[in-house]
């Protein structure tokens, strides 16, 4: 469990700068480290670490700035400086921003600019409105939702449904 721990305080943020100054972040620094700026938080089941990677298995879970991304595995892609730069899903993906939910078999989560793209069957949905296709594309802060070969169902609002119990008017 601690070789877990240590291996994702590594791969969630970068290590401390040579100069030994901060990157201007908001968290605390620990034990020396640089304070994180904008840190992606993973926890999983079990973790394998490289280099420039690291693998984590079993319910996985990452959370950057608005987005909640989870599935059975995912692949972490890091800097010298262990900062994530990319993220690769597979298995049961699922990710929520805000009111935008997405899901499919396969997803990419480019770091730097908040985008991602999910394969393998994906769905979807914002709102009442739900789309399939072959590629659903999500970018952090924009509501903008892109999918190729679209398939789109728009669901209506449910319209009120009338009182009971109260007469209505009286006809002649």
């Amino acid at each position: 469990m601690i070789e877990f721990l240590a291996m994702a305080f590594l791969v969630a943020g970068p290590s401390a700068p040579a100069d030994g100054g901060t990157d201007g972040g908001t968290r605390t620094p620990l034990h020396g480290a640089a304070a994180l700026k904008d840190p992606v938080d993973i926890t999983a089941g079990l973790v394998t670490g490289g280099r420039d990677s690291a693998v984590f298995t079993g319910n996985v879970r990452a959370r950057h700035r608005t987005l909640e991304l989870r599935c059975e595995k995912m692949t972490a892609f890091y800097t010298q400086g262990r900062e994530v730069t990319r993220v690769e899903c597979t298995g049961g993906v699922e990710a929520q921003d805000g009111d935008r939910f997405a899901r499919g078999e396969r997803a990419d989560y480019n770091v730097a600019n908040g985008v991602l793209v999910v394969t393998g069957s994906p769905e979807a949905r914002q709102g009442t409105s739900s789309v399939t296709g072959t590629k659903v594309r999500l970018t952090l802060g924009s509501e903008r939702i892109e999918v190729e070969n679209a398939r789109i169902l728009i669901e209506s609002a449910p319209k009120a449904t009338p009182q009971r119990g109260k007469p209505g008017p009286k006809k002649p």
